[in-house]
């Protein structure tokens, strides 16, 4: 059994499962109007950021070099799959849709070759109208820099000496860079903080440092409602929230599930808003809490339908499906289809 295996094995959360349908609503319910706050939905990103990266940067701390093909294989199922259905869908649905122009085909590949966060989003606001379904999917973006996090991570958690990308010092360095410049910092806090955990013990789960990091989302919170700047007080919120929850425990059947379509969900929510403005629009309907409790229904409906019929039949699939020559294909096309995607990606933008 591999080092990655292992881990999975012995480690489970399971207030995340609850945490990650918590965040998927909120983003739910962010694209479909019902969010007062307009930082909820990004916010949400921001604690799925920290998350990932304290659960992965936990993984690869104990993955040798030997099994990255492996662990890129159980990245690639997990996280390509539902992706690619999700994006099919909005490619269907656009085709009914859409004028298909060359910006179209442009925003499409870059989602297809995960670099949409590096050269898409940066477009929204001038292409709109040329984009699939006037911007829908455009949330894909944040799956695209997990990704892009998956294949970097690696460079110093597993390649790099020990000494060096297992340093403490090395990532709190790398932290304040990623904060002072805005750019993924909530990923790099929750890389960071599982690197100070393997290094001094579960110090986070002390009742000293739980007080803090409830001292630091409260604070936080305060800040958002003064309006302060948002992106030098999420990454901090993010790691607290996630810390504060960071605790060891056998999953539940229901947790399972919920957990499990928080994923789907994020990816797909927006099948519910698309198809019940539809069906009002072209009956005239005027009724809008009758709407949006529909939006929600059906939105749920497909994230449960996708993760029962997709999401749970690859996990259980997967290690059947492992191979060491399909792991090192995937990981070959994984790094392949990035660097095609940012050269293709600065050859369109120059």
């Amino acid at each position: 059994m591999t080092a990655t295996t292992t881990l999975r094995a012995q480690t489970y959360y399971p207030w995340f499962d609850w945490l990650r349908i918590a965040l998927a609503c909120i983003v739910m319910l962010t694209h479909a109007g019902l969010m007062a706050w307009h930082h909820a939905g990004n916010f949400a990103v921001q604690v799925f950021f920290a998350l990932s990266g304290w659960l992965i940067g936990g993984v690869l701390l104990s993955t040798k070099s030997k099994d990255i093909p492996r662990f890129y294989f159980n990245r690639a199922l997990r996280i390509w799959v539902p992706y690619f259905i999700g994006l099919l869908l909005i490619i269907a649905a656009s085709l009914l849709h859409d004028a298909i122009t060359h910006k179209w085909f442009e925003f499409i590949f870059y989602k297809f070759t995960f670099v949409y966060n590096l050269f898409g989003t940066q477009q929204l606001a001038q292409y709109t109208q040329l984009m699939p379904l006037q911007g829908t999917g455009n949330h894909f973006w944040s799956v695209n820099a997990e990704e892009q996090f998956y294949l970097l991570a690696p460079l110093l958690l597993v390649f790099a000496p020990s000494r060096f990308g297992h340093h403490v010092y090395t990532w709190l360095l790398i932290a304040l860079l990623a904060w002072l410049s805005q750019y993924y910092a909530s990923i790099v806090f929750g890389v960071t903080a599982a690197i100070i955990v393997k290094q001094y013990g579960a110090i986070h789960l002390s009742k000293f440092a739980k007080l803090i990091f409830i001292g630091v989302v409260a604070s936080s919170f305060y800040g958002f409602m003064l309006q302060l700047n948002y992106m030098l007080i999420a990454p901090f919120c993010a790691i607290a929230i996630v810390m504060l929850l960071a605790i060891q425990g056998q999953q539940t059947p229901i947790g399972k599930f919920v957990g499990g379509m928080s994923y789907p969900l994020y990816l797909n929510q927006w099948v519910g808003v698309f198809v019940i403005n539809a069906i009002y629009k072209h009956f005239n309907l005027q009724e809008p809490i009758s709407k949006h409790l529909l939006i929600i229904a059906l939105s749920l409906l497909v994230a449960a339908a996708l993760y029962w019929w997709v999401d749970r039949r690859i996990l259980v699939l997967r290690p059947s499906l492992y191979t060491p020559t399909r792991a090192k294909l995937v990981t070959k096309y994984a790094y392949a289809s990035l660097v095609l995607g940012i050269c293709v990606g600065f050859y369109l933008q120059n």
